[in-house]
């Protein structure tokens, strides 16, 4: 099935940028949203107003600290970003009218590395120079840190994190620097490590509220879904991207774990595949997907970010054909926002 979709209703459309302008004196977020984008350094964040086939980006929340390297929850209720002189690592309410900042306590300042659960009840954080791996549960009410692992064991350069929702597991993909050698390490509950037998690992994410993830093994081109990562690990198969000998740039699964999806590099099409029938869809996006990033509603993505243009969604929500729509930006405007010179 190939399905595109561009939707964009007129009347609500004008209506959304009628709030945009009044949005300028007045910041709080009425009316229905589709959550929030942060640029590329994670430094300025905007809404996105309206619903699904009509929404425009409002103006940019203004904080009461400057941010960087913010990441929002896939509930966006809340984001992690690094703050201040200190690089001190702050939660930003987003349900505010006025987001605040406040630090997230026992967290290490200067983590160089945050990676967000699949529900955003949970947080890994990574400090490069200390190589610590710090654990937290709670989020966003309750923040606390729940486990704090020493890194140092792992060879390599760590170059990215997943954690569970329960925030007892974590995997962590480190790289040799001298000949891009690849290691997928499980800490465990029991402050643990080992490694788990996967070919050259290059993406990983957990699914929702299980001990579950799904792996790229980038050398043969397909995403594998390991289950009981918390006992005894089982292998099963998930989807095989050979064919077109694109490499896989963004992995995702549906919240009830049903369905992967899979965007390649260089590729303008969004692979679905339904692991319990084993069929796959292809969904064209005219675009050049690079991640897979919730939105609000079920199975929602955003598939690329502010600075190439026009915002690509994927609506994939269960018992329908998946869908792509466009969401209009102008890139220039908001990289001149991102520097202050709105």
């Amino acid at each position: 099935m190939r399905a595109l979709t561009v939707g964009i209703g007129t009347g609500l459309l004008a209506a959304i940028l009628c709030v945009c302008g009044e949005a300028q004196t007045a910041p709080a977020i009425n009316g229905p949203s589709l959550g929030f984008v942060a640029d590329k350094e994670g430094a300025t964040v905007w809404p996105l107003l309206g619903i699904l086939g009509a929404s425009v980006p409002g103006p940019p929340l203004v904080l009461p600290q400057d941010i960087r390297d913010a990441v929002i929850s896939p509930l966006h209720d809340y984001a992690l970003a690094v703050a201040g002189t200190n690089d001190e690592v702050v939660l930003v309410d987003l349900t505010a009218a006025n987001p605040t900042t406040n630090p997230v306590p026992g967290v290490r300042p200067q983590s160089t590395l945050i990676s967000l659960s699949p529900t955003g009840a949970a947080a890994a954080l990574f400090d490069k120079q200390t190589r610590r791996l710090q654990l937290v549960s709670g989020l966003p009410s309750a923040p606390q840190v729940v486990r704090e692992f020493d890194a140092s064991i792992f060879s390599g350069e760590v170059q990215g994190i997943a954690v569970s929702d329960d925030a007892k597991l974590a995997l962590v993909n480190a790289v040799q620097t001298d000949d891009e050698t690849r290691a997928l390490w499980l800490v465990g509950r029991e402050d643990s490590a080992s490694t788990l037998n996967v070919s050259r690992p290059s993406q990983m994410t957990f699914i929702a509220n299980t001990s579950s993830a799904l792996i790229v093994e980038q050398d043969i081109q397909e995403v594998v879904l390991m289950q009981h990562l918390n006992d005894n690990p089982v292998r099963l198969p998930g989807i095989v991207m050979r064919e077109s000998g694109h490499p896989i740039a963004a992995i995702a699964a549906s919240h009830d774990g049903r369905s992967i999806f899979v965007a390649q590099e260089g590729s303008e099409d969004i692979s679905v595949a339904d692991l319990q029938s084993g069929t796959t869809v292809v969904v064209p996006c005219h675009c050049k997907p690079t991640v897979f990033s919730p939105l609000r509603g079920t199975s929602v993505f955003r598939l690329n970010d502010l600075s190439t243009g026009p915002i690509t969604v994927l609506d994939a929500h269960p018992g329908l054909p998946p869908r792509t729509l466009i969401i209009p930006v102008n890139p220039s405007k908001f990289s001149k926002e991102a520097q202050g010179e709105r």
